[in-house]
């Protein structure tokens, strides 16, 4: 009988089994599951007790998929069928597990790719967060740091216009270079999160080239007098005088190789070196290499020079370690890279190729000559006209104290105070100010937003006031933002006491 329905049923790695109502073994063929006949189904594996319930369902057949049978039936993994036959159940035992564990396996392998996809995503927040959350910690950080260091600048400033002896005036200079060097830190940590951030953008403009070579010539020459160096430029005679990129840039790339090196040499010479490597219609490829005789650096480290904050031990602690990793990022974003030959003990040269365009109509060989502050002065005296009348903004009462002297110090001003953002336009109504140096960060009410309020008054008096805004806020979005709300000038703190002064005559000149 059994042989007939394995016949019916035939098909490769399966066993068949028929047993009574009852589950007891009447036949099996012993493909793989050594049954003894009369034995009860329940004790081949405890799955099979199930065998007569199936009795009692109205269907002949019943299914059961990817059944792992226990170790008595070697750990198999299978599918059953249990049909009604008038002997009692036929049971088809179909051993899948090649199939079953292959299946897994395809399972497995693709939960864990899901896994570590998802893993993969979830870092790359992670990443984000963390870049999201330095970039707006640099942003604070530098907008905190301003505002003090605004008025230790001025302190500096009004200290050494006083009586004093030559030992405090050489307190005082160090104090100043002091003060010079944390702005530049300030200004570095500042770039480094713009880079990261995308938010530096390049500002192409004509320039002298050569100017922007003798003023480095002249700073740098002092400082090698002071280092017992000596400073060499090397200007090669087909550079072109003018061209056109930003000079900004190009000149924070240049110092921070140049005070790279002098940091790191101690006797010998830094040489800057410039030089043609080809021109094409309007556009010159120039190289700017930067060498020193001081210690150079070990192999291992020429990797790690260009991370943020990442000092090689030279036996000088000086700087920030930003320098070089913002020289790398400034060239990468003018589509160029920073190269580099060292050899420790035998000094350094840093080097970078970079195309800019040669201007068709170069700059206007007679310049206007910017207005000192003196200039101003003996204008306003010779004319005998009255002085002028400025409405200072400001909360923080350290920099409003020292704005003060600043500008009481010139002795052409007339100077109202206000510190609340919401009384601002009231104290602009009821005076005839020539100008209006505001903060932009105030108390109530921001002073972009005076300021849009004055722009759009209807009295022709009150909207054209020119108005000198002071920020603490460097990125360049945010002085766009401001000029765009009308303010004539934008000015960062910390500022000198002379550029403070000179954007205000600009004012209140025009």
């Amino acid at each position: 009988m059994l042989k007939k329905y394995k016949d019916d049923y035939f098909s490769d790695n399966v066993q068949f089994i028929l047993t009574d109502n009852q589950g007891i073994v009447l036949e099996s063929d012993q493909s793989f599951l050594k049954i003894e006949i009369g034995t009860p189904m329940e004790e081949v594996h405890p799955f099979f007790g199930s065998i007569s319930a199936v009795q009692e369902l109205s269907e002949n057949t019943t299914f059961f998929n990817c059944v792992q049978l226990g170790k008595n039936a070697m750990e198999r993994i299978v599918d059953i069928e249990m049909h009604k036959k008038k002997e009692g159940v036929l049971v088809m035992v179909h051993d899948l597990t090649d199939h079953y564990v292959s299946y897994q396996a395809i399972a497995q392998s693709r939960n864990e790719s899901i896994i570590n996809s998802e893993l993969v995503v979830l870092k790359n927040l992670e990443l984000q967060e963390r870049e999201k959350f330095k970039n707006q910690f640099i942003r604070n950080f530098s907008h905190e740091l301003r505002n003090p260091l605004t008025s230790i600048i001025s302190i500096t400033n009004i200290l050494r216009s006083t009586d004093l002896s030559d030992e405090q005036k050489k307190m005082i200079d160090f104090l100043k270079e002091s003060n010079s060097n944390l702005k530049i830190m300030l200004e570095d940590i500042l770039s480094i999160g713009m880079i990261a951030s995308g938010k530096l953008h390049l500002d192409h403009k004509i320039f002298s080239l050569s100017d922007l070579l003798e003023l480095l010539r002249f700073t740098y020459s002092a400082r090698a007098k002071e280092q017992n160096l000596t400073f060499n430029l090397d200007f090669g005679t087909k550079v072109p005088e003018h061209v056109e990129g930003d000079r900004l840039r190009i000149y924070q790339i240049l110092t921070n190789l140049l005070d790279n090196a002098f940091k790191h040499t101690k006797e010998g010479s830094v040489t800057l070196s410039v030089e043609l490597n080809q021109k094409w219609a309007n556009r010159a490829s120039m190289r700017f290499s930067v060498s020193d005789t001081g210690a150079g650096i070990p192999k291992e480290s020429i990797q790690a020079i260009f991370e943020s904050f990442h000092q090689i031990e030279t036996g000088n602690g000086d700087g920030s370690g930003l320098g070089l990793p913002i020289v790398k990022g400034l060239l990468e974003l003018m589509g160029s890279k920073v190269q580099l030959i060292s050899k420790l003990g035998d000094g350094s040269k840093f080097y970078f190729d970079i195309v800019l365009k040669e201007p068709i109509h170069t700059l206007a060989t007679t310049k206007r000559n910017k207005e000192t502050v003196a200039n101003y002065q003996k204008k306003k005296s010779l004319s005998g006209a009255a002085k002028y009348k400025i409405l200072l903004v400001e909360d923080d009462e350290k920099v409003q104290m020292l704005l003060f002297k600043t500008l009481l110090g010139a002795k052409c001003f007339n100077i109202d105070f206000e510190s609340d953002g919401a009384k601002v336009m009231q104290t602009v109504l009821q005076g005839n100010y020539d100008a209006i140096i505001m903060d932009v960060s105030l108390p109530n009410v921001n002073g972009d937003h005076i300021t849009r309020l004055i722009r759009e008054f209807p009295l022709k008096q009150i909207k054209k006031i020119p108005i000198l805004g002071l920020t603490a806020n460097a990125y360049a979005d945010d002085i766009a933002l401001y000029k765009k709300a009308g303010m004539n000038i934008l000015m960062t703190k910390p500022f000198e006491e002379e550029e403070l002064l000179n954007s205000v005559f600009k004012l209140v000149s025009n």
